[in-house]
């Protein structure tokens, strides 16, 4: 795999985007959309509450839900941080996948994996599913009409939006307190990392971009590009003016000369040597002058924690820092 081949970088960054329209956010390629708390109140006896969703649909839930349905390795992630295992009927296919799931120990407690199909759902009886806005609507409204309880949350697009929609999340299942606990300690944990690379001027911080299967990510308005902020660096794809779906050139790269290449160690294919692929971008004759290259900083990050929209997110913000500023941590 070489950064020179543009062809092959489209076509990749063309499987990225339905790959990722499985996951979440994941991938690094979320907007900047605001993400507000669900309205509930109490509607009568027993507990009951209605909860209105991301595309203004009001939910009716007679009591916490009790057999939740997981359609995104985020909310895979969430949910296992919020509720009991005996509470989740299943999780994503993907929630074993140690290349993209922070949970593979933990998920193995889950019996039920599933993918985004109508039958497979409604076979479980669910009190509860959580579905991601990018899951056609199509889809959404034949879950709903099967008398399923859906809910559809925003995805994230910034840390904070992240620490918005665990929050969400947490009022969906009735958990509010538990939420306001992960919310914290995701907190605690920026605050440490900010708090050491804040003493770096701005004048040494370095330039990073992110290398993929599918060419790089980040760019404006990306997680990745609010991952760099938090982790004292500068995301090399936005500086060069490109938003989140666009991917660096050849002659970008070179342009940008970033510091560190961060490349991705999941191979979705599950037919690519990763060891290779590292080997073939410090090998590029057109990247020879470049920084990173030169100073042979090519780093693996796991693409778990760089392209996650739960709490690991704070994961991806202290590899990126460390990576760059390793005498700090």
């Amino acid at each position: 795999m070489s950064l020179v081949n543009l062809s092959k970088i489209s076509f990749r960054h063309c499987v990225l985007c339905g790959v990722l329209g499985l996951l979440l956010v994941l991938t690094g390629c979320a907007g900047k959309n605001s993400v507000s708390p669900p309205q509930s109140g109490l509607t009568g006896g027993s507990g009951s509450y209605e909860i209105v969703d991301s595309t203004g649909y009001v939910l009716k839930l007679p009591q916490k839900p009790q057999k939740i349905v997981s359609l995104s390795v985020s909310t895979d992630e969430i949910l296992m941080a919020l509720v009991a295992p005996e509470r989740i009927a299943a999780l994503t296919y993907l929630a074993e996948d140690s290349g993209i799931s922070n949970i593979t120990e933990r998920a193995k407690t889950i019996p039920k994996k599933i993918q985004a199909n109508v039958e497979s759902i409604i076979a479980l009886q669910p009190d509860l599913v959580l579905i991601p806005d990018w899951q056609q609507a199509a889809f959404i409204q034949t879950v709903r009409e099967a008398g399923v309880p859906v809910y559809v949350y925003k995805t994230p697009g910034t840390i904070e939006e992240v620490k918005q929609s665990i929050m969400v999340i947490a009022g969906v299942v009735g958990e509010g307190e538990a939420g306001n606990r992960l919310v914290a300690d995701m907190d605690n944990e920026l605050a440490q990392i900010t708090g050491k690379v804040r003493q770096i001027p701005e004048s040494d911080r370095q330039v990073v971009i992110r290398h993929t299967l599918m060419g790089d990510s980040g760019g404006k308005g990306s997680t990745f590009e609010d991952i760099c902020r938090y982790a004292g660096v500068n995301d090399g794809a936005a500086l060069a003016g490109l938003g989140r779906n666009d991917a660096l050139t050849k002659e970008q790269i070179v342009s940008i000369n970033p510091d560190i290449i961060l490349l991705s160690l999941w191979d979705y294919t599950g037919k690519t040597d990763m060891k290779k692929f590292g080997e073939d971008v410090q090998n590029d004759p057109a990247l020879q002058q470049v920084k990173a290259v030169k100073s042979k900083k090519l780093i693996g990050v796991p693409d778990s924690h760089l392209s996650c929209t739960s709490q690991y997110i704070v994961k991806g913000v202290q590899d990126v820092a460390k990576a760059a500023y390793p005498q700090y941590f």
